[in-house]
């Protein structure tokens, strides 16, 4: 999917349209990689019962679908496990169904249909009450939901954080692409030399002050990766055919445009205790009881989110 001003989650589909299994968090260093909550989802699919119907929400890839096929297979039992998401999805790979284009505002299900439901790193990016409403609706009576949801203190929500303030720096408001297309606009143009030196110093100069900038923070990854770029450009600029480096240029734009939103989006969408406690109230109110509330580290001890387990009432 491209860019669309009608499209509010192209940004997500272009994340998930190369069937990426994993969500997008973080490692306790800084280097950025998968959440794995194999151990806390098995035990969660251990508990129910064969021929369970099993919802994911916000699935993604579909990681913890797989996860829910996964624990039924090692119970030697079988669910029927349905992930839905409101990007567009790539075919499931899988023994699950995904479904992609779907609100969690609006779920496309008859009411009573599923037998436990799991979110992790989604529901909070939706509208709180509504999506909760939907998820009362769907559930049986007495069936649970277990949440893993972005913490605001979390290490994820703290390198997003760092990651955008990083890629700020580089781009210096959109100063370095301008300076590089119009390096490859001169050549492409066919002006004069002292023109086409012109044009390629300052987009030299702009690149080196960035280096500057950024310094050797290790975090920055996604910033240090497009400063690489750039410079790549910038140091070899004769071996560019110009339509090749101007469409390169454009690619690039459109993918830290896509990395933005969804880095804002996170952010946004992070939950501090006060922000839990209203999401629980909310749920509560839909006719959800909440069984447990905590915090959720992985194996290096770093906070990763909030871990929320609720069941349908009655």
């Amino acid at each position: 999917m491209t860019q669309s001003g009608t499209d509010a989650s192209w940004h997500w589909s272009d994340y998930w349209r190369d069937a990426k299994p994993e969500v997008l968090t973080t490692g306790p260093a800084g280097g950025r990689r998968p959440f794995e909550a194999r151990t806390l989802w098995l035990s969660f699919f251990s508990e129910l019962a064969p021929g369970s119907h099993v919802l994911d929400l916000a699935t993604g890839g579909g990681q913890v679908a797989g996860y829910a096929c996964e624990a039924a297979r090692l119970g030697e039992r079988a669910f029927e496990v349905v992930g839905v998401d409101y990007a567009d999805l790539p075919l499931s790979k899988g023994p699950f169904r995904l479904v992609g284009g779907v609100r969690l505002e609006q779920l496309p299900f008859e009411a009573a249909t599923f037998d436990a439901a799991s979110s992790q790193f989604g529901i909070e990016y939706a509208d709180r009450r509504a999506a909760l409403a939907e998820l009362a609706r769907v559930l049986k009576p007495g069936a649970p939901a277990l949440l893993l949801m972005h913490h605001e203190n979390s290490v994820i929500t703290q390198q997003a954080r760092t990651q955008l303030t990083a890629l700020d720096r580089v781009e210096g408001g959109g100063a370095l692409i301008r300076l590089a297309r119009q390096a490859f606009r001169a050549h492409q143009a066919n002006l004069s030399g002292d023109k086409v030196r012109a044009a390629e110093t300052a987009f030299r100069k702009a690149v080196a002050r960035a280096q500057t900038r950024l310094g050797d923070d290790a975090r920055a990854m996604t910033a240090r990766q497009y400063l690489g770029f750039m410079a790549d450009l910038a140091g070899r600029s004769a071996a560019y055919r110009p339509e090749s480096a101007l469409q390169s240029l454009a690619q690039a734009e459109t993918a830290n445009t896509a990395w933005r939103r969804r880095q804002h989006s996170q952010i946004r969408s992070a939950l501090d205790e006060a922000g839990m406690s209203a999401f629980l109230s909310q749920a509560r109110d839909r006719g959800l009881t909440v069984e447990q509330k905590a915090e959720a580290y992985d194996d290096h001890s770093a906070l990763i989110g909030w871990r929320i387990r609720l069941k349908k009432t009655g």
